[in-house]
């Protein structure tokens, strides 16, 4: 049978080779597109990139990021988001760039971010007329056309950051996520800063705030005390953070800014489902029993008890021990609690499973398989069917020899033999339904038609000696896979069970 590792401490090494192409941002080319806007009079042109799996996956819905000064970061920003998912920092997205009118040759960005008008620029004060674009006639018909999950997030730089602040505060609920880099938060005599301080209270729950400056400017820019108005009065439910960039300017700190804003943003955002091992078992008393993580969550915390982890629940590491009964429940916590992920395993207290002498009629060298031609959506009544093929799983068995590719089922038969007593971590793994049996206990349900081939493990305390073993397994597309290892008491990695354990009646 296949052998694979679990995740435990020091049993993987990957290594990564990373070869960046700053082209690579236009392999999926932006749709150009326009919407006349009743809001402004006239005539916007926006980009839509789309995510790589927008057109295979029919039915997904994906989160929109819209873009400020479209025409300067229409490849700048999706470049840096394409690598953070492929680096599974965050979800696939639609990216909505705005390019800005121009009038004359003149840029309107002006008048279009800033909220009020002041004597220069004197274009200024349109911002309200612009977010109504975005509000009533930009979002709508993004959401329209696309398959959007209403979830929407704003980056401006600059004036385009004013912008975004002045959003939050005006129109909070328009947003996900608020990225601001280097925004000049003290023009107007602080208005913004003055309009967070009388608006923060009245936010609603769950949003995120990054503001990112560069150290020369932190101050003149009224960033620093933008920081102390959300330190003072900024409600619990905002996550938020300034950042501070050395060596940079005004302009290129947008890169770095971009890349740390969407990674805090998206803080949590899981790669895949909580992984730990056993995810079930049975405990002996006063004979602790190590669960092994493999920990990708920044926030990772757990409860023993059943109760769902909350912010002050332990933080878990690697590894964790287990001195009795527990109902293990782990939850990992993202920056916007969209992307909160938990599992469960439950470890009762119990005994030894009883081992039995070796039985007579049993030889060394594989277990007994039986192989049965059938379409299922679970698992099959193996005492009703007839094999159409039986064998010894030894060195040469391998389930691609097979005939069937798809809609077949096989059972394994026979005897495990346990040379020192101990905890033993038993993990299968398959595409479609799989149960382990152990003795006369079930002690691995994996049944149903699923894609997820990720390991279910089970940990039991067993004694020398020799243990009945039946693997049950079904397959209905061609895309067959079934995994079968075990960890044995003080071993560094989990292993396929040698053939000389393995026995089956002659």
């Amino acid at each position: 049978m296949k052998r694979i590792f679990l995740h435990t401490p020091g049993a993987l090494l990957i290594l990564f080779v990373l070869q960046i192409n700053f082209a690579s941002a236009q392999d999926n080319p932006a749709i150009n597109d326009s919407i006349y806007s009743n809001a402004l009079k006239e005539w916007r042109s926006i980009k839509i990139i789309l995510p790589e799996n927008y057109q295979t996956e029919s039915s997904e819905e994906f989160e929109v990021i819209y873009l400020t000064d479209g025409e300067w970061v229409v490849n700048l920003f999706p470049f840096i988001y394409r690598f953070a998912k492929n680096e599974e920092y965050v979800p696939p997205a639609i990216i909505v760039a705005l390019p800005n009118t121009y009038i004359n040759g003149a840029n309107q960005r002006d008048r279009d971010f800033l909220p009020v008008h002041v004597p220069s620029p004197a274009i200024s004060g349109g911002a309200d007329k612009f977010l109504a674009f975005l509000k009533d006639e930009l979002i709508p018909y993004i959401d329209k056309a696309y398959r959007t999950n209403g979830t929407n997030s704003l980056y401006g730089h600059s004036y385009g950051g004013v912008f975004v602040m002045y959003t939050i505060f005006t129109e909070p609920q328009l947003f996900d996520i608020y990225y601001a880099t280097d925004p000049p938060l003290s023009w107007n005599n602080d208005f913004v800063i003055r309009l967070a301080s009388g608006k923060l209270q009245e936010l609603p729950p769950d949003k995120v705030l990054w503001i990112a400056g560069i150290e020369s400017t932190y101050k003149n820019q009224g960033i620093d005390r933008m920081d102390s108005v959300l330190k003072l009065k900024a409600p619990q439910s905002l996550r938020w953070k300034t950042a501070t960039f050395p060596n940079e300017k005004h302009n290129s700190v947008r890169l770095k800014a971009m890349y740390d804003g969407i990674k805090y943003s998206y803080s949590g955002y899981p790669g895949g489902s909580i992984t730990f091992h056993p995810m079930n078992g049975i405990i002996l008393k006063d004979k602790p029993a190590t669960i092994y993580l493999s920990n990708n969550y920044t926030d990772l915390r757990y409860e023993m008890d059943g109760t769902e982890p909350d912010e002050t629940s332990p933080k878990a590491g690697s590894t964790l021990i287990l001195t009795g009964p527990a109902h293990l429940v782990f939850k990992s916590f993202s920056t916007s609690g969209k992307y909160d992920v938990t599992a469960k395993g439950n470890f009762e207290q119990g005994e030894t499973l009883p081992s039995l002498s070796k039985p007579k009629k049993i030889e060394s060298g594989g277990f007994k398989y039986s192989f049965y031609e059938g379409t299922w959506d679970k698992m099959p009544d193996f005492k009703k069917l007839k094999p159409s093929l039986t064998g010894i799983t030894d060195s040469l068995f391998s389930l691609k020899k097979l005939t069937a590719k798809a809609d077949f089922a096989c059972l394994f038969e026979g005897y495990v033999e346990i040379t020192e007593d101990g905890y033993y971590l038993w993990a299968i793994g398959s595409n479609d339904g799989s149960r382990l049996w152990l003795g006369n206990k079930l002690i691995i349900d994996n049944d149903g038609i699923h894609i997820d081939e990720s390991l279910k493990s089970y940990i039991i305390p067993l004694k020398k000696g020799f243990y009945p073993v039946r693997l049950e397994y079904f397959q209905k597309d061609e895309n067959h896979n079934l995994q079968f290892i075990y960890l044995v008491p003080g071993a560094g990695e989990p292993r396929s069970v040698p053939l000389k354990y393995q026995y089956h009646n002659n």
